[in-house]
């Protein structure tokens, strides 16, 4: 089941003054082995996404040599035939997906997913960034490997010093509007803390991107998924 959180601003008493009433939807994947085997073919794949071009690491600050400074190069769920799990994944954030804009009372709409990961070792944190703020940026959204002691801040619109935070748990599946500038805090443990990101991107826009992108919900699959 998917819960709705909410950020939303104080009454405004002019006007003038801001308003904005901002939709978070976080659930959890359950299937503890599916999330082993995710992390444990991650980590194996790291060598092979490096040898990949790099973009840039959107603003992260995590650098240039990392998997995060290889998204749009490939997609994550191209990789299912590597390992299942992978697939169960993307089949879980399509029924969450459609649990969310169901209870938040929006439409369901044929998506594109940009999908990448990010692995981040100790002294590491990822800086304030967005995913964009066009006039087609629609939902991003993050994934959480392990139970780990960090959380994710995301940020009030047009407040920048305030941040609602979200405990990093093994699983764990945000969406939120892709224009929310986030960040987490700094990661002090041994070993590595891995998360995935992603974008939807609504396919009527039609607008060319050299990013990879695979198919991720149209009426077909939405049909599928409440038939299962």
């Amino acid at each position: 089941m998917i819960q709705i959180e909410k950020m939303v601003s104080s009454k405004p008493l002019n006007c003038y003054a801001p308003t904005w009433d901002v939709s978070f939807g976080v659930t959890t994947w359950e299937d503890e082995a599916g999330v082993d085997a995710v992390t444990s073919f991650l980590l194996k794949k790291e060598r092979d996404i490096l040898q990949l071009e790099h973009r840039g690491d959107g603003g992260t600050g995590l650098g240039d040599y990392t998997v995060t400074a290889r998204f749009g190069s490939y997609n994550l769920f191209d990789l299912g035939k590597e390992e299942p799990a992978i697939n169960d994944l993307k089949r879980f954030i399509q029924k969450a997906y459609i649990e969310f804009v169901e209870q938040d009372e929006t439409p369901i709409e044929d998506l594109q997913i940009v999908c990448w990961y990010n692995i981040m070792r100790k002294g590491q944190k990822i800086d304030t960034h967005s995913h964009g703020a066009s006039p087609i940026t629609y939902l991003s959204g993050n994934i959480h490997l392990g139970n780990y002691n960090t959380k994710t801040f995301y940020k009030f619109p047009y407040e920048p010093d305030i941040e609602m935070h979200v405990q990093n748990k093994k699983g764990q599946v945000t969406f939120f509007p892709g224009y929310i500038q986030h960040r987490t805090d700094e990661y002090t443990e041994d070993g590595e803390r891995l998360s995935i990101a992603f974008d939807l991107w609504i396919q009527e826009h039609g607008t060319p991107t050299p990013l990879k992108t695979v198919t991720f919900m149209n009426k077909d699959i939405a049909n599928e998924i409440r038939s299962s």
